[in-house]
């Protein structure tokens, strides 16, 4: 029933009586529902209308006191009426000293005298008699308006009662006495609806008649009109202040959410306290714990019965503050929990835990909690604690998880157990920042030496300790741990890392192996193994045999089993990745690039992007992509280094220097050569990258002995630890290269036949490499074949940086040959794709053979220059795009996801586009476009 139509119905009460009928009226309903207004309004009706208004609220604090509603009635017209000898002794109808049937007699002659007074009040004009929140009331005063209802067939009498529900307590007998007497009309309030919020004075004051946003009221009050009136004024009050046409939105409320601020947070307090001390209990238990308890732990955290525990959230449902057991609105919750008293929060934070945590709730539930209740030292705390830190790196929240782990230290009772957390500690904060984490792995040395941290623990410590290139630090650490091997009583899982720990060393710092005191033990991997063992055990076999067919099979299932998670991202993607990177399975290598770039984008953890980005750089900068090269290696190592060196920026930095030398910056290269690099890092496979960039960069700018040098230390530790691949870094072709620069052709030649003889056939970008490098020691005429072996090789391969290369030679051997037209169509294509890769240095060196744009009318492939190009004009736009991307060498997928079409839509453009042009494959197609002019169709 709504508000204007219970209005009317008391009037009409009120009217019954007036013509000598007496009306006994009972309003119910729950907390907030508009009750009090009710009453209060028909109240002033009847003193409007000349009547004598008798009111009294019912209180709980005071129901103890015997006629303490009946003086309230009575104090305005009758304040000694009842004040004689039928009070003194009265205690809600029973007194110590006196016999049931002394009590009992009192109460009648008390009864009988208010009957006698209401009708003598009644005799002048038309009473009402309203009492409030009657289920508060004293029991003596109940009896006596019970007595007095009773007896009011004839007189002009109105008796209004309002009642709540008693929650926590049983109703007396007397109270279902007076309101289910047959006479009683008994009006129950419901939530309002949205038509009843609309008719609120307060919506129709402020001018709310938007049908979606009084829904939005209804549905987060719940019909409560004590929160919907909240909410409008809320609404109001944000209105007031919005500019104009801008829809107002409260500071933390999503898009299409109203307000909820102050107001209506208080207001919802309000009818929580209103439902008494046992819902405010089991409101900040339920606050507690979110949603996640049954009514048995509800009951056990509140202390409150479990039956009444159901009661009370079936109020608290009722009145909108619940919905399911949860709040209905986050902030509602936090109101709830700032307003537990200060000196109760960490006890009550501390006994929930810890009743969660029996009742099997999951640690990230009782996590919170704990944190809150500060350090607890107890068995159970650190586990949990550990167990919330790695939910909550899934959940993207690395500072929360050191948080965690920072309380979980200091919760340990033994010193072992807190080492074992700052282990753990260590390895978060490197996700959050690995440039400056060095110096939490190093203190772990000591624990490490004195056996207080062992196992799984320390030889994390000791990865860290790698990575920071601390290598005679980490090393100590692992002779310690590796000092009972073979003999009884062995740790077996001790074993196991261990095992894993050499296999990270023969990848990542195959020089610091033979340094150990006693060698570290060796087993086969099984498929069973963890997948950052299975991925370094493939980049192991590659780096031993080249592309070999198990050891990238390995690695796919590694990539393709894997899900975004710290021990993945950081131990299983990079080694199984650049296993297939070495394996010259470059496009499938940018493919899951890109995956893990996408997935690092939704977690803000610096450590995996920086991963990711380095990674990302060593893929482009395989397959030419030049500026992505830099770019992502620039981020690698602003992310990555930043008071000293590591392994990690090492990376990043040797493909920096590479990607700058082959874009012909020079310069920029410089720059990052000049960081005079540390010792340790010649012990890692990231150093050898790093000789051969610094040997290309010397190379470059003439500096050829220093090259020579670089290149040839590269090789001796590649063949002194067995990974002679030139997958990894070709030493040999730029050894060639500086021999040639310096005169010794017999020299360079010796090294490339070696190379040649080395090279896996299974490696296309390799072995392309060593066949350019094989055509500089032959004979001029010689080369043209062999050369075009290479470009075949690197094209199917996706090496477009090299095929330029390539192309140039060609172009070169033609011009020696005599044939200029052809060394010209060949330069002209080997700029274009040079162009392709930004390039510029060997752009330039191209140019004294092909001017874009400038090329003669007796070229062959048509008319000339202006005929192409017009021919080119003729295409759409879209087989224009299409036909750029092709020249530019991109694959016909790679195409299909830039221009969001299919690769059947690509495939039908590339056809019509080599009929129009009168071409028959991607190579015609290159000496047919100018890149330089229509490459701003593809931005």
């Amino acid at each position: 029933m709504e508000r204007e139509e219970t209005l009317t119905l008391l009037d009409d009460l009120l009217i019954e009586s007036a013509h000598g009928k007496g009306v006994v009226a009972a309003i119910s309903g729950s907390i907030a529902m508009g009750k009090t207004s009710l009453l209060n309004a028909m109240m002033g009706r009847a003193e409007r209308d000349g009547g004598l208004v008798l009111g009294a609220v019912g209180s709980r604090d005071e129901n103890r006191r015997s006629y303490g509603v009946l003086g309230q009635l009575l104090h305005a017209v009758e304040p000694d009426r009842l004040t004689g000898d039928h009070l003194p002794g009265l205690r809600s109808g029973a007194g110590p000293d006196l016999d049931p049937a002394t009590v009992h007699g009192r109460l009648l002659a008390v009864a009988r005298e208010l009957h006698g007074l209401v009708i003598e009040l009644a005799a002048d004009r038309r009473l009402l008699i309203a009492v409030d929140d009657i289920q508060h009331a004293d029991i003596a005063s109940l009896w006596c308006l019970r007595h007095v209802a009773e007896r009011l067939t004839s007189a002009p009498v109105t008796l209004a009662f309002t009642r709540g529900a008693l929650i926590d307590e049983r109703p007396p007998p007397i109270l279902h006495d007076l309101l289910y007497w047959p006479s009683v009309r008994r009006i129950h309030l419901e939530p309002l609806s949205p038509d009843g919020i609309a008719d609120l004075p307060a919506a129709r004051e402020s001018c709310v008649h938007s049908d979606r946003l009084i829904a939005e009221i209804h549905s987060l009050s719940a019909g409560n009109p004590l929160l919907a009136r909240a909410l409008i004024e809320e609404h109001r009050f944000c209105a007031d202040f919005a500019e104009p046409g801008v829809r107002p939105r409260a500071a933390g409320a999503a898009p299409g959410e109203l307000p909820t601020g102050h107001t209506f947070h208080q207001a919802v307090l309000a009818c929580m306290h209103r439902l008494g001390p046992g819902a405010v209990r089991l409101a900040r238990s339920i606050a507690l714990v979110d949603g996640s308890a049954s009514t048995l732990l509800l009951s056990r955290l509140s202390g409150i019965d479990a039956e009444l525990v159901e009661r009370f959230v079936r109020a608290l449902t009722t009145i909108g503050v619940l919905h399911r057991t949860r709040f209905r609105h986050r902030a509602i919750q936090q109101s709830i929990l700032q307003e537990i008293p200060l000196g109760e929060g960490a006890a009550l934070r501390h006994w929930t835990a810890r009743l969660l945590h029996e009742d099997g709730a999951p640690p990230h539930t009782v996590a919170p909690l704990l944190l809150d209740a500060g350090p607890l030292r107890e068995d159970w705390v650190p586990a949990v604690l550990r167990a919330g830190a790695r939910q909550a790196l899934t959940d993207n929240d690395v500072a929360r998880a050191l948080r965690y782990l920072e309380l979980a230290g200091e919760c340990c009772a033994d010193e072992a157990r807190r080492m074992s957390v700052r282990s753990e500690f260590a390895g978060v904060q490197w996700q959050l920042r690995p440039a400056t984490s060095d110096r939490h792995f190093l203190a772990l040395k000591g624990p490490i030496l004195d056996g207080t941290l062992t196992g799984a623990d320390a030889l994390q410590a000791v990865r860290g300790m790698l990575f920071g290139l601390d290598v005679d630090d980490a090393l100590e650490a692992v002779d310690h741990l590796n000092v009972q091997d073979g003999q009884d009583g062995k740790d077996a899982v001790l074993e196991a890392e261990l095992r894993g720990t050499r296999l990270f060393l023969a990848t990542e710092f195959p020089g610091a192996l033979d340094r150990t005191a006693r060698p570290l033990p060796a087993a086969a991997v099984s498929v069973t193994a963890p997948s950052e063992v299975r991925a370094a055990h493939a980049l192991a076999l590659v780096l031993e045999r080249g592309a070999d067919e198990y050891a990238v099979a390995l690695a796919e299932q590694v990539l393709q089993s894997g899900r975004i998670r710290p021990s993945w991202v950081v131990k299983a993607f990079p080694p199984a990745l650049m296993a297939l990177v070495y394996a010259d399975r470059l496009e499938a290598a940018s493919d899951w690039c890109e995956r893990l770039m996408a997935e690092v984008e939704e977690h803000d953890v610096p450590a995996w992007r920086a991963a990711a980005e380095a990674l990302t750089a060593v893929v482009a900068l395989r397959r030419g992509r030049l500026t992505d090269a830099v770019e992502h290696g620039e981020a690698a190592f602003g992310a990555l280094v930043e008071h000293k060196w590591n392994i990690g920026g090492a990376m990043a930095l040797a493909t920096l220097i590479e990607a700058h030398t082959a874009r012909g910056d020079h310069q920029a290269a410089a720059r990052y050569a000049a960081l005079e690099a540390p010792p340790a890092l010649f012990l890692s496979r990231a150093g050898l990258h790093y000789l051969y960039a610094r040997g290309r960069h010397h190379l470059a700018t003439a500096n050829n002995y220093m090259a020579l040098s670089d290149f040839l230390e590269c090789g001796k530790l590649m063949r002194h630890w067995d990974i002679d691949t030139p997958a990894l870094a070709p030493w040999r072709l730029g050894a060639a290269e500086a021999w040639l620069e310096l005169g010794d052709r017999p020299q360079a030649a010796q090294l490339i036949d070696e190379q040649l003889s080395r090279t896996d056939p299974a490696l296309p970008r390799s072995r392309g490499m060593v066949l350019r490098g094989l055509a500089s020691v032959r004979a001029p005429a010689k080369r043209p074949t062999i050369l075009q072996d290479a470009l075949h090789l690197l094209e199917s391969n996706g090496s477009w940086y090299e095929a330029a290369c390539v192309l140039a030679d060609l172009s070169d051997a033609y011009q020696s040959l005599g044939e200029k037209a052809k060394a010209r169509t060949i330069a002209r294509r080997a700029w274009r794709i040079a162009k392709s890769c930004h390039a510029e240095a060997m752009c330039q060196t191209l140019l004294p053979t092909y001017s874009p744009g400038g090329a003669g009318a007796g070229e062959p492939g048509g008319g000339g220059a202006d005929t192409d190009y017009t021919t080119f004009a003729r295409l759409s736009d879209s087989e224009r795009r299409v036909a750029v991307l092709a020249a530019q060498g991109y694959t016909n997928r790679e195409i299909a996801d830039k221009l969001f079409i299919t690769v059947s839509t690509v495939e039908q453009h590339l056809t019509r586009v080599y009929r129009k042009m009168d071409i028959r494959n991607r190579e015609q197609l290159l000496t047919r476009i100018h890149l330089d002019s229509s490459s701003k169709a593809v931005s």
